[in-house]
Parts: structure tokens; C-alpha cells; sequence
């Protein structure tokens, strides 16, 4: 649930911890917040001509692509569509165990932001997981990242509507265990919360129909754990949620390797299950876990079934021990929230 912003330069806000769509909603109208305008480098081959943002936590900066041109199209890789609109580069300096929010506010009216992450200036470095190009015109675009690389990245904001624009761009360094929710983060274990268990600063869902809604889990480093309480196998096992407008929800299980892995997605409350539904199935591309701080990938020999629109994805054997994830879309992004129940079966065939 993203709100479109005006023409002026927002004055921007955090209102407390109030998470909206996934992200931590910021309100232009309340009182200025420090953000700064820096001028956007037009190439990125040279990262010492690309602007450095390096805030100690948060840091909110003016940028425009107004008078700069349409350099890269091959850089529609990252985000999987066209980007025909100027782009311009910033840097920030990123390590290895660093998490990284970035959230891009369109400035100008109906503006399309698209914003994605490289550690070189090579599509080569594109990853649809370090990028965010969901939500349309007039509307917000945030996601979480974790480097694996040492050193400068390039930020990249680009868009689907040709020629430039001005946006804000808010740039996040949540700490995870300081006893801060900050923007970006779902939990901290520091800070403990009522009916939430948190690990790590993902939450846990132990118990059966517990629910997604309420904290951020629309991308790998967000998703929410399942794992069933007191040790209990992961045997079909429901959780609850729902998903509209540009959002999307991830959750994540570890699995063993020769486990037969199943998970199936059914409408709630009377729904039945919308057009554009899907439901993937992705690993954790490093060889033993904990496995949460690298991009997850498409998983070979994982099929897709569909009954009465409803999606189930199979895997008949895990080549190995890691961490598995989860994730459910809609697209095009239905009018009203899709709640949903999905089931997860992990075990030895």
C-alpha cells in the first residue's frame, strides 16, 4: 500500500514503525527531515565520477534524471522489463554482513521509479533480487539487499516512462540487534514485541495458521522463518497471509538434503484464487546454511501445478542441505488483497 506524493520536494517523516506494503511509510507533510539534493553521475563506468551516499543509519536525498540521457537500456536486465527513462548513478560503500534498504518516492507526478543495485557497471552484476520495478506510475519502490562483495556499489535510478524525473530516495543501513526497528527491518531481536518471535530480525512463524500480515517480508531478506515450534517436523505445515497491489510475500524453511519438498497455496475466507497468481520455489545458493544472507535461485527440477487457479510447487528430492524459500505474487496486482493459506511439507520421501 503505497500513496502517491505531490511535485515539491517531500518533507519527509518516519511515522514510528507503521509498515505499510512492506515498507515504512513516510508522510511529506509533517516537518522536514534533512534530506539533501545531490546531482547524479549519467555513466558508471568510472566510479569515481559516480556521487558517494554514506550514511551512518538513514540518510533522505533529492535526485532528479532530468538532463541526463537513456545511456543504458541493457540495465531492463536488472529489474526484467523495459526501462526507456533517463538514469543516473549514485555509489555507496557496502560490506560483506551489511544490510541495505533503499526506498525511491516518485517527486514528480505519475513518475515510474525503477531502482536497482550493481556492484560494477555490467549487467553481468544484474540481479532481479537487488533491484525493485513493481509498482507503477505515481507510486513507491523499496527493497532490501545484503553485498556479497566488498567495496563501491552503483545505485541505479532508472524508470519505465521515457525522459527524467525527480524522486527521493531514502538509503538505509538497518542494524540488526540495536534494539531499533529501523526502516526496512522487520524485527530486532532486541527489541522483543508482543506476539512476535524474531530471529536474526526475520520473524518466526511456529505455529500453525500463524500470520504474515502486519511485517515486512516482500523480499529475500525479509522472509519470514518457518519453523514449527518445539522442534516439531516441518509436515504440512499453514501458514496465512495476503497479498495485493505490488506487493509480494517470502518465507523461508531449511530442508534436508533427499527431502521432498511441497508447498501448495489456497484461497481464504471465501476467495478463490485470482488470474496471475504464482507461487516459486527458490534456494539459497550457498552450499550449507544459515543461508539467509545470500540471493536465492530458481530451483531446477521444481514443477508447478495449478488447481481451480491455485498454484503447487514440487520438488521430489533436494539435492542438498540449505535454506529453501518461498514466494507468492500476483500480477498484474489485483484490486483487493488475495488472502491466502499456504501449506509447506518438507521430509523424506
Amino acid at each position: 500500500m503505497r500513496r502517491p506524493h505531490n511535485a515539491r520536494w517531500p518533507r519527509i517523516a518516519l511515522l514510528g514503525a507503521l509498515a505499510l506494503g512492506g515498507c515504512v511509510v513516510f508522510d511529506p507533510e509533517l516537518y522536514q527531515q534533512g534530506a539533501s539534493g545531490i546531482t547524479l553521475a549519467d555513466r558508471c563506468e568510472n566510479p569515481s565520477s559516480v556521487p558517494v551516499v554514506q550514511p551512518a543509519l538513514q540518510r533522505v536525498v533529492q535526485v532528479d534524471t532530468n538532463g541526463l540521457g537513456d545511456q543504458y537500456r541493457e540495465f531492463a536486465a536488472c529489474t526484467g522489463s523495459d526501462l526507456p527513462g533517463n538514469e543516473g548513478f549514485f555509489a555507496v560503500n557496502m560490506h560483506p554482513g551489511e544490510t541495505w534498504h533503499f526506498h525511491i518516492d516518485p517527486v514528480t507526478p505519475d513518475a515510474d521509479p525503477a531502482i536497482y543495485v550493481l556492484p560494477v557497471c555490467t549487467t553481468l552484476q544484474c540481479s532481479t533480487a537487488g533491484a525493485s520495478d513493481l509498482c507503477g506510475a505515481g507510486r513507491s519502490e523499496h527493497f532490501s539487499f545484503r553485498p556479497v562483495t566488498d567495496g563501491v556499489h552503483l545505485i541505479g535510478i532508472d524508470s519505465k516512462v521515457r525522459g527524467g524525473a525527480a524522486y527521493a530516495v531514502t538509503v538505509v543501513r538497518p542494524v540488526c540487534g540495536n534494539g531499533t526497528i529501523e526502516h526496512g527491518e522487520p524485527c530486532d531481536d532486541a527489541r522483543p514485541q508482543s506476539e512476535v518471535e524474531c530471529e536474526r530480525c526475520h520473524k518466526v512463524l511456529s505455529r500453525a495458521m500463524a500470520s504474515e500480515a502486519g511485517v515486512a517480508n516482500d523480499d529475500y531478506v525479509n522472509a519470514m522463518v518457518l519453523r514449527p515450534a518445539a522442534g516439531a517436523p516441518l509436515q504440512m505445515f499453514p501458514v496465512t497471509g495476503t497479498v495485493g497491489g505490488c506487493d509480494l510475500d517470502m518465507f523461508s524453511f531449511d530442508a534436508a538434503e533427499g527431502d521432498a519438498i511441497t508447498a501448495t497455496v489456497t484461497p481464504r475466507n471465501g476467495a478463490t484464487c485470482p488470474p496471475g497468481l504464482s507461487l516459486s520455489l527458490l534456494r539459497s545458493d550457498i552450499a550449507t546454511p544459515p543461508a539467509l544472507t545470500d540471493v536465492p535461485v530458481a530451483v531446477p527440477g521444481a514443477t508447478v501445478t495449478m488447481t481451480d487457479g491455485c498454484p503447487t510447487v514440487t520438488l521430489p528430492r533436494a539435492a542438498r542441505a540449505s535454506t529453501w524459500f518461498l514466494q507468492v505474487t500476483v500480477r498484474p496486482a489485483p484490486t483487493v488483497e488475495f488472502p491466502y493459506t499456504l501449506t509447506v511439507d518438507a521430509r523424506q520421501p
